[in-house]
């Protein structure tokens, strides 16, 4: 039976134990008025938990009571338990939105309860003996797992069996609902080196705890003041004025979305709570506790939720991680004093030996992956630029400002790694000088014409101008992104300028160069094949046990041009994948070299001879070409300069 009172007077919760002697008294004969005195309820309450072993089609018999002790005496191996489960399960599923694809018919989740039972057999090779059978499927989250999809049910059952010897319901159900969350480390290292993949896996585990809220209208207003969707963190004036409602709605639908999801005994919500608990030290003191809470809570807030100002993400996850409101408000103003406190050492850091050529040797790693597009142009004049960004985000002090040495002003920045990139342009002696946010390009993305303000520009002391992006490598490959990135291919064309993506360490190159297991690319390929759109937990399951890191992920997303959103994920085959955009072969050759590629077993491959039409129809969504398409045409990795010109020359000349 549920776990929830209706109309107790005591207001306790009802345990297993107190149903047992509750179905007990019904079998011995007691009335309604017998049995609420027995249990210290009102006769009401007592009559609507005994409803909950009616079954649906059952339901609203006018004597509940007479009509279990009736059938229990007909039929004493009545499954009461399991009854009340699924009538459980049917009331919490009306409290979400109808609109849920996941959900399943009522009327199919207890041959799938059974199913699940059949999974958990199967993986573990244990058979259970019939009365635990029926303790198995009146547990609450074997209905849950009912509800969730087969394949990544049974994937998930096979992946814990394998790592760890066993299979709790708990964290089966909590792989199926994110893949990884359950074997997600609290090692503080890999949050300092940015980890992709257990930043991927708690951004996902964020998402999926947002999601478990029962109420549709929480998960909406958290998901605009977070951020979540692939859509950027709303201030409560665009709440409000989205929602139709006033400001302070927002923040008091916020504050209990907040609560609810504090209090959530959902599997994501609660793994998120532990993880946050341990990740920020949250509970420990002295020595172990290094860095303090307040700066752990600051780093993760970054790395999370880094489209939400820290002053609103501080106290969020400093709530999931078990402080209280007083606290989590300290911990938040904590963390505005450090973050301050660090962009004083960043300026003393200035001055400091060795910044310089650190940052000239890191540029100079960075400029050598830059994109150029025709012959290199200068950049504008300095006294010509000046920053688009909204002036209503400056003037709410959503993003942060640093002083920059060598512009000798305030340079505004939206996250972290923006910092850090700004602060190489400060250093680097190959820079002359830089603007934040210098230019508005118009892009399409969803069928709606947008515009994107590229991060940085950076005129360079040789003369040329790159445009950078900044972004954390494993996000360079969204489909946002990569619609913004051909973008500004597009603006630096007509231009002549570079254009690189990067975090300030990394650029995009890394996922065009990253080696995936063609086993991996396969079984994804084919799982979209065979499906429109696929979750995380479908693509973990797609993967089943081959080794899958989010860069690898990643990498496959930008050869293979699929569209990638998360928060949460989804995952499909991009429209223009399987577009003709090659002429016949009207030339081939055998020699290796700008003329011709041997394949894997030596023998010549043929070359395909593209009109110039073919060549601009074949540009992938970033602007240029993928490293197989240069191969079709027998054009050298990396390609040569003038390669288009010499094949354009050719097909005239042919």
């Amino acid at each position: 039976m549920p776990d929830e009172v209706h109309g107790s007077r005591r207001g306790h919760a009802w345990s297993e134990a107190e149903d047992e002697r509750l179905v007990a008294g019904v079998v011995e004969g007691l009335d309604l008025a017998q049995l609420a005195e027995r249990h210290g309820r009102t006769p009401a309450a007592i009559s609507a938990r005994v409803d909950l072993s009616v079954p649906e089609d059952g339901a609203l018999v006018d004597d509940p009571v007479e009509w279990l002790r009736t059938r229990l005496d007909r039929e004493p191996s009545y499954p009461w338990r399991s009854v009340a489960v699924a009538r459980r399960h049917q009331d919490r599923r009306a409290l979400r939105s109808t609109s849920d694809s996941h959900d399943v018919p009522t009327e199919d989740l207890a041959g799938r309860a059974t199913g699940v039972l059949a999974d958990w057999e199967g993986a573990t090779g244990h058979v259970l003996r019939p009365e635990r059978r029926e303790a198995f499927l009146g547990r609450q989250v074997v209905w849950d797992l009912a509800a969730a999809d087969e394949t990544a049910r049974r994937t998930a059952a096979r992946r814990l069996w394998g790592q760890t010897g066993t299979l709790l319901l708990d964290d089966w159900l909590l792989e199926c609902v994110c893949p990884g969350a359950v074997h997600l480390t609290s090692d503080w290292s890999l949050i300092e080196a940015r980890d992709p993949d257990t930043v991927l896996v708690l951004q996902e585990l964020v998402a999926a705890a947002v999601d478990e809220l029962a109420e549709p209208r929480d998960r909406d207003v958290l998901g605009r003041r977070l951020g979540l969707h692939d859509q950027p963190a709303q201030t409560l004036e665009t709440a409000a004025e989205s929602l139709g409602v006033s400001r302070e709605r927002v923040r008091q639908l916020q504050t209990r979305a907040i609560r609810r999801l504090v209090r959530n005994t959902a599997p994501a919500s609660r793994r998120l709570r532990q993880v946050l608990g341990e990740l920020s030290c949250m509970g420990r003191e002295g020595p172990g506790a290094h860095p303090p809470a307040a700066e752990r809570l600051l780093d993760l807030a970054d790395m999370l939720l880094p489209s939400v100002t820290p002053r609103q993400a501080v106290p969020l996850l400093a709530r999931l991680a078990g402080a209280d409101k007083v606290r989590a408000e300290n911990l938040a103003a904590e963390a505005s004093t450090i973050r301050t406190l660090r962009h004083d050492e960043a300026r003393r850091e200035a001055v400091r030996e060795g910044r310089i050529d650190r940052s000239t040797r890191r540029w100079a790693a960075v400029a050598a992956e830059v994109d150029w597009f025709g012959d290199r142009r200068p950049a504008p004049p300095r006294a010509e630029l000046e920053t688009l960004r909204e002036e209503e985000n400056l003037t709410r002090g959503r993003f942060g400002a640093w002083h920059c040495p060598k512009l000798d002003r305030a340079v505004s920045y939206e996250s972290e790694t923006e910092l850090r990139v700004i602060q190489l342009l400060s250093f680097a002696s190959q820079i002359t000088y830089y603007q934040e946010q210098p230019l508005a390009i118009s892009y399409e993305y969803e069928g709606r014409q947008r515009t994107y303000y590229p991060d940085l520009l950076a005129a360079t002391t040789d003369g040329s101008c790159v445009l950078i992006e900044v972004k954390p490598v494993y996000e360079m490959a969204m489909a946002i992104n990569v619609a913004k990135y051909r973008a500004a291919a597009d603006f630096c064309r007509v231009r002549g300028w570079g254009l690189v993506a990067t975090d300030g360490y990394r650029t995009r190159r890394l996922l065009e160069h990253q080696a995936v297991d063609p086993g991996l690319e396969d079984a994804l390929a084919l799982a979209l094949a065979a499906g429109h759109e696929l979750s995380w937990p479908q693509i973990r399951a797609a993967a089943g046990v081959l080794p899958m890191g989010s860069l690898d992920l990643a990498a496959l997303i930008l050869s293979r041009e699929w569209q990638w959103r998360t928060s949460p994920f989804r995952l499909r085959a991009s429209p223009a994948a399987d577009r003709a955009g090659v002429r016949p072969a009207a030339a081939t050759e055998t020699s290796e070299g700008p003329g011709g590629d041997r394949s894997v077993e030596g023998r010549a491959r043929p070359v395909v001879l593209p009109s110039p039409e073919d060549i601009e129809a074949s540009r992938s969504p970033a602007g240029g070409w993928s490293r197989k398409q240069l191969a079709d045409w027998g054009v050298p990795w990396p390609p040569p300069k003038g390669w288009k010109e010499q094949l354009i020359a050719r097909w005239d000349a042919g």
